[in-house]
């Protein structure tokens, strides 16, 4: 009979936990201190949006593999593994505030178990901390770090396929009961120490947001070159010793993960006087391409005020309705405090907690009935739409493509000026001048 295993969040890593461990054979039990979302999750509804997940998690509910609970008591004490998976957001300072898990391992310490578990940390946090909480813990249970690496959109299918398992623990006899929930995968497995964990888990998300700050810069230089980023950045990625994941310019990277752990691995790098300059770079890259955006609808429409933008996307990426830390609430602000209004839609945002100068639309077509319109996520639905539909509504036929997810000649050919990230789209040897960002008329 599998063990009992608990799942303390049920965040998208926390329920990506609890349905792929279903999806596993194992019995799963889920708590959160949100009691509507744990009232939703009993009635098959979950908290963030992926495709399939719905379905899943109904098919377990029917199962009983799966149950929620709104107290950690009923959901803990019979469990063999407990999975914390609460949030570590940043701080002003950048630093991780790990006040949520020390209040779940504090709630954790206060339960009479029917047996010794394991409490597995899965939440994003500085190196060093498991070893501190080590102490708090390891009377009454023993502690192992394993980091996740999913991805918001696809979280479950990268539970169920991920490239390697990392767990860290003072033994790796305190590791094995938590391993052997993935037997069935076959995958590698690396056992280490909790510190060399959490690097792992922080430089791995560091690393990845370095690449996407260094496309930044490659594509705004070749802005400057009036070259093409695409082809540029392809021939790198075609280096397998490079790859091309992540090299994809834009706004930026936004969400709750990559500039959380950059910030933190930066803050613990500043405390012990080691070098940071890389992730210094990384995060004022990340800062400053956002508002490049903002600047070249000026440069192109003049002042901004009182002029209206049309804006597709609000989420941080395609695949979610996650608006938390999303760059497109940055530019939003921008405009504002430029004087332009904002007419917006994002296909998975229903709602959302806009100033004055926005207002939510109920269409692509509506939020496109604008003086010029940006693209600040990269749903395909926008590639879809025939250009032809909205280039009369555009009233200054102006389209700056923040993530490069429209056909550029398409709307070419439908009558609009184009800007895209270090996108060359005018025909080879027409003389232009640099700009900002590459563009075609």
């Amino acid at each position: 009979m599998p063990a009992l295993t608990c799942i303390v969040g049920t965040g998208y890593v926390g329920m990506a936990c609890v349905i792929g461990l279903a999806e596993l054979g194992h019995s799963v039990h889920g708590y959160d201190v949100q009691l509507d979302r744990i009232e939703r999750l009993r009635h098959g509804l979950t908290p963030y949006r992926e495709a399939g997940i719905e379905t899943l998690l109904r098919k377990h509910l029917a199962k009983g593999s799966v149950a929620f609970f709104d107290t950690l008591e009923a959901a803990a004490t019979d469990a063999a593994i407990i999975v914390v998976a609460v949030g570590t957001p940043s701080r002003d300072d950048g630093s991780a505030d790990l006040s949520a898990i020390e209040t779940a391992i504090d709630a954790l310490a206060a339960l009479e178990f029917r047996r010794r578990p394991t409490i597995v940390i899965r939440s994003t946090v500085p190196p060093g901390t498991c070893d501190r909480f080590s102490e708090r813990i390891e009377r009454w249970g023993d502690l192992v770090y394993a980091p996740e690496f999913l991805r918001e959109g696809s979280a479950v299918p990268d539970f169920l396929n991920p490239d390697r398992i990392v767990v860290g623990a003072s033994t790796p006899g305190a590791a094995v009961p938590y391993v052997r929930l993935f037997e069935a995968l076959q995958r590698p497995v690396l056992f280490t120490s909790r510190v060399n964990a959490e690097l792992i888990k922080c430089c791995s998300n560091a690393f990845l947001a370095l690449k996407i700050s260094y496309a930044n810069e490659v594509a705004n230089l070749c802005d400057a070159l009036y070259a093409g980023a695409d082809d540029v950045l392809r021939g790198i990625g075609y280096d397998r010793r490079i790859g091309g994941d992540f090299l994809n310019p834009g706004i930026g990277f936004g969400g709750p993960c990559f500039e959380k752990d950059v910030k933190s691995i930066h803050h613990v790098a500043g405390q012990f006087q080691t070098g940071r300059e890389l992730f210094s770079a990384t995060l004022n890259v990340n800062a400053s391409q956002p508002i490049r955006v903002v600047d070249v609808l000026e440069a192109e429409l003049g002042d901004l005020a009182g002029r209206e933008i049309g804006v597709w996307g609000l989420a941080f990426k395609s695949g979610t309705d996650d608006i938390r830390d999303s760059l497109a609430f940055r530019i939003l602000d921008d405009l504002g405090r430029r004087g332009a209004r904002v007419l917006a839609f994002d296909p998975a945002v229903p709602v959302a907690p806009l100033q004055n100068h926005c207002r939510l639309v109920p269409s692509a077509l509506d939020a496109a009935s604008a003086d010029a319109l940006l693209v600040l996520t990269e749903w395909p639905m926008f590639a879809q739409i025939d250009p032809h539909e909205y280039a009369p509504l555009v009233r200054q036929g102006l389209v700056i493509d923040g993530r490069n997810v429209l056909d550029a000649h398409r709307v070419i050919n439908a009558g609009l000026r184009y800007r895209g990230v270090g996108r060359r789209t005018e025909p080879i040897g027409e003389s232009v001048a640099a700009t900002p960002l590459a563009a075609a008329y």
